[in-house]
Formats: structure tokens, C-alpha cells, sequence
């Protein structure tokens, strides 16, 4: 007969996990309590809880608890493994032949080692401490007569369930990263450097919002008696006034006058290249193609 003899060690876990663990350390309650009898009566009422239960934010846990987190999680998920295949068994027939021993309504020998086969087969998933002696005497209290196989699994369940939910919350804790609560530190050479990029950006920007405060004020200044001239005529009337004018307003005039230029020499260019590179195709009704120039 197969025994399962050595579980797996559980680690000691310190009494700071131990409260980063537990859901209900930031719980608040107001109002009375109850006790799980008037609770229970309360629920078949359905009357109202006396009391309000406020969970509060939990505070993070602090370096030394994630690194207890991280040191204990992998022997907890070790526990949480499986024994070797096979090892069940003898377990399984231990705990049934004490519950055949011990109900009203025991069952023949080749009956319960198929039943003890069947719930090996059933918890072949469920870790070492499922199997453990201790839950024998579980099982003799929660049973009067010879329980299925399908309702001793579901005390084996319940006696791992919370195994597993210490092992899930200490993998959030092992998870959890500390956000650093500390500004960045800057070098001196480092604030230096970012003072004067901050310096020439607010030069560019004044020195832009003037350019654009003279254009406003000076850029469509047009000399007495050249109103409607357009072109070089005005550029020309322009350079006549231009003596007269100091300045922003003979800078602007400078500038506006070259662009008049420009904008003259580049329509006059586009009239000579057209003719020669545009010419309209006049068809006649035979069907042959004449070319003739613009």
C-alpha cells in the first residue's frame, strides 16, 4: 500500500506578510455587528444588515514584505503541487476505510476499493495536503453515513481552498512594484542645460511676435497717390518714398519692395516660357492636326 509520508514544507511566513495577506485589515465597520447566528436568521428575513462594512484602499506593502513575497511564493507553489501519480491511492483507502469503520451504513470490501480508486482518480489534481491525516478526522465529523466519492472531493476541495488563495495573494504581493515616490534629481549641468534651451526658445518666440508686430503695422503702408498700384509700379513708387522713410517702417518697405520684385520677374518669366511649351491643337473636319500657337 502506497502512502503519501512527507508533504511538502510550508515556509514561515512573517507575521508582516502575514497582515499584507489578510483581505480584511482595511476593512471599516460601522453600526453593531452580529453574530453568524443572527446573520443567518437576518438572510431567511431578508431584513436589512445593521451595520455598514467600508473596505478602504489597502497601503502598499513596503520592499522588505514583496521580497518575503518573492522568496516564499515558489516552495507555496511547490506545496500546491500534486505527489507523484500513484501515491493517492493508499491515502484515498486509508480515509475510506476509517469513514466505513465509523457511518451507519458501511459498504463491502471490493466496494470500497473501487471507491478508494475512483476518489485517487477523482483528487489525482489536488496537492499533498489534501491527503494528509489531518483531514481524516474532517471527514469522520462531516459524515454520518458513507459519503459519494463526489462529496469527499468536495471536502478535500475545501480543505486546500485556502492554501490557494494564500498562494494567489502572495503572488500579488510578489508582484507589486513600488513607484518612486522621490522626484528626479537633477545635475547641476543638467538644470543648466535645460535653462538655456527654455532661454532660446523664449528669444525665437519674441523675436518672432516682433517680426510679426512690424509686418502688421508696416506692411501695407502705400505712399500718397499710389493707391491701386499693383506690381512693379508700386514696387517703383515705393523706392521713391523710400528716402523719406527710417526704421521699421523703411526696413518693412525694403523687404515688401524686393518681394514685389520677385513676384514680377517670376509672372514675367512664366509669360515667355508659356507660348513656346502651351500650344492649342486646331482640328479640322478631314481629321489632320494643325498646330497653332498661342
Amino acid at each position: 500500500m502506497s502512502e503519501i509520508a512527507i508533504l511538502a514544507p510550508m515556509p514561515t511566513i512573517s507575521r508582516a506578510l502575514g497582515a499584507a495577506l489578510d483581505p480584511e485589515r482595511q476593512s471599516v465597520r460601522f453600526g453593531p455587528t452580529e453574530t453568524p447566528e443572527e446573520r443567518s436568521a437576518r438572510i431567511r428575513r431578508n431584513d436589512p444588515a445593521p451595520g455598514m462594512v467600508i473596505r478602504l484602499q489597502p497601503e502598499p506593502p513596503s520592499a522588505e514584505v514583496v521580497a518575503e513575497a518573492k522568496r516564499v511564493l515558489p516552495q507555496l507553489e511547490r506545496a500546491m503541487m500534486p505527489p507523484v501519480a500513484g501515491s493517492q491511492s493508499g491515502a484515498a483507502l486509508r480515509m475510506l476505510e476509517k469513514l466505513n469503520a465509523s457511518v451507519a451504513s458501511p459498504v463491502g470490501p471490493d466496494t470500497l476499493r473501487m471507491r478508494a480508486c475512483f476518489l485517487a482518480e477523482a483528487g489525482a489534481d489536488l496537492p499533498a495536503a489534501a491527503w494528509d491525516q489531518s483531514v481524516d478526522r474532517k471527514l469522520l465529523r462531516a459524515f454520518r453515513f458513507m459519503p459519494s466519492v463526489a462529496e469527499v472531493v468536495e471536502v478535500l476541495e475545501a480543505e486546500v481552498q485556502p492554501l490557494r488563495d494564500k498562494v494567489a495573494r502572495v503572488r500579488l504581493v510578489a508582484q507589486f512594484e513600488r513607484k518612486p515616490s522621490e522626484p528626479e534629481r537633477l545635475t547641476p549641468k543638467e538644470i543648466e542645460r535645460r535653462r538655456k534651451i527654455l532661454a532660446d526658445h523664449k528669444a525665437e518666440l519674441e523675436a518672432q511676435t516682433r517680426e510679426e508686430d512690424r509686418i502688421r503695422r508696416h506692411g501695407n503702408h502705400t505712399p500718397a497717390g499710389a493707391e491701386g498700384l499693383t506690381g512693379l509700379d508700386l514696387a517703383n513708387a515705393l523706392k521713391l518714398a523710400l528716402p523719406a522713410m527710417s526704421g521699421d517702417l523703411r526696413e518693412v518697405t525694403e523687404q515688401r519692395i524686393a518681394m514685389l520684385e520677385q513676384n514680377a520677374a517670376l509672372i514675367a518669366q512664366l509669360s515667355v516660357e508659356k507660348p513656346a511649351e502651351n500650344s492649342e491643337k486646331q482640328h479640322d473636319f478631314s481629321g489632320t492636326e494643325t498646330a497653332v500657337l498661342a
